[in-house]
């Protein structure tokens, strides 16, 4: 997975910046809270058309998998995960493929944090 910052730099981003950035180690406790929204809003975009019932379904599965994975301690973290939502992402991905990309259909990072 990209970073979720940069794009514009000719370097990557210093390691001490991505350490501070990298809030993974401790939003982690927060992975039922992040699928639990991310569900929901599965289902926001199939009621409005968006998601046609059986990807919501999909991504529901899909995420009621990832889930199953944390709290079996089966999930397993990797090195561009940067928060628990891209850790989540990433792997909901794996499990479903193209689809998984959807879910971030009309919806701003910064939503996520209220």
């Amino acid at each position: 997975m990209t970073q979720l910052w940069g794009g514009r730099f000719a370097a990557g981003a210093d390691a001490r910046l991505r350490q501070l950035n990298d809030s993974l180690p401790f939003d982690i406790q927060f992975y039922a809270v992040d699928i639990a929204g991310s569900v929901a809003y599965a289902a926001a975009l199939e009621g409005a058309g968006i998601l046609t019932e059986a990807e919501a379904e999909q991504i529901q599965s899909g995420l009621e998998a990832v889930l199953a994975e944390f709290e079996g301690d089966a999930f397993v973290t990797q090195p561009g995960d940067e928060d628990i939502h891209t850790a989540v992402e990433r792997r909901l991905g794996e499990l479903i493929g193209l689809v998984a990309g959807k879910l971030h259909t009309g919806r701003a990072g910064m939503t996520r944090l209220a």
